[in-house]
């Protein structure tokens, strides 16, 4: 008797539940809150919203006419589009996104609507694209870009949404350049190497260290620093023009004064790839006069 009782309950209780589950179509949206259509009441159950082939296109929850709860959005491949809770009609917890095949695209974390703490967006290969981080909605800190191959793109620091470098890599290239126009070329390297090591994605730095070792008269090793510039950024057009100048010096060090046009073909094509860039200086028209036979 007392089993029967109870089955009764949990079917009533059952049925007051899928009662309360609504298709959105049957609801409307006044001044932020939902009700059922007609209805000045505001509506608290679960919803479903669904694709015009009846299959399930979302689910969530509402409180009082607001979303509070987990919500849930699919593709038509019936894949998880995304999941996101919510308190008071505002993201307000963990939220993910995915690819149209299910494969994870960011995720991250909300506090009261805005975007809090690490945030990870995705290659749809499933490999990390980029790590930011927030602070009450504003992109503060640390922020890392990966190729696909998983290798590091580019590195930042944010302060209050503007990209720039951390303290600590500012100081140490500061440093480093005031050692260099003393030429206290060593200890400047030494400077550079630690700030690379720091952020390695930062084209002024190899160029910087470059042209610290080409005053050091160590030209092969200041080439393989201009390569590094130019390597992140293809359009530097100084890291061009030194690294044209480090090639000529590595042949007049030896003794090669006169030099010829197969000698100097490389570095004029630095020359003028650096001139095709906008370079005018004198330096660089004097080198394309000199070196490369031209006007």
């Amino acid at each position: 008797m007392k089993f029967n009782q109870i089955l009764r309950i949990l079917i009533l209780l059952n049925s007051v539940f899928l009662t309360a589950q609504i298709n959105i179509n049957e609801l409307e949206r006044k001044d932020g809150v939902w009700s059922k259509i007609g209805d000045k009441k505001s509506y608290s159950g679960e919803f479903v919203e669904t694709f015009e082939n009846g299959n399930l296109q979302g689910k969530g929850i509402l409180k009082n006419g607001t979303l509070n709860g987990e919500r849930i959005s699919y593709y038509e491949n019936g894949k998880v589009k995304f999941q996101r809770f919510y308190k008071n009609g505002i993201p307000d917890g963990k939220s993910f996104e995915n690819y149209e095949d299910g494969t994870l695209k960011q995720n991250g974390f909300f506090k009261e609507g805005k975007e809090e703490g690490e945030w990870k967006f995705y290659y749809p290969n499933g490999k990390i694209h980029a790590i930011l981080n927030f602070s009450n909605g504003i992109q503060q800190g640390d922020y890392f870009e990966y190729n696909e191959d998983e290798t590091l793109k580019a590195q930042y620091f944010f302060r209050y949404g503007k990209a720039g470098y951390s303290d600590e890599l500012t100081k140490l290239s500061e440093k480093a350049l005031n050692l260099s126009r003393k030429f206290e070329n060593e200890e400047a390297i030494k400077l550079y190497d630690q700030a690379i090591k720091l952020n390695p994605t930062v084209a002024q730095l190899y160029f910087n260290r470059g042209v610290t070792k080409s005053n050091s008269f160590d030209f092969e090793a200041a080439i393989k620093d201009y390569d590094k510039a130019i390597e992140i950024n293809p359009n530097y057009m100084e890291a061009y023009g030194n690294r044209g100048n480090a090639k000529i010096n590595i042949l007049t060090s030896k003794g090669n004064i006169d030099l010829t046009k197969e000698q100097t073909k490389n570095a004029c094509e630095d020359f003028r790839k650096s001139a095709s860039l906008g370079d005018t200086t004198i330096a660089t028209e004097d080198n394309l006069y000199l070196y490369c036979r031209e006007k």
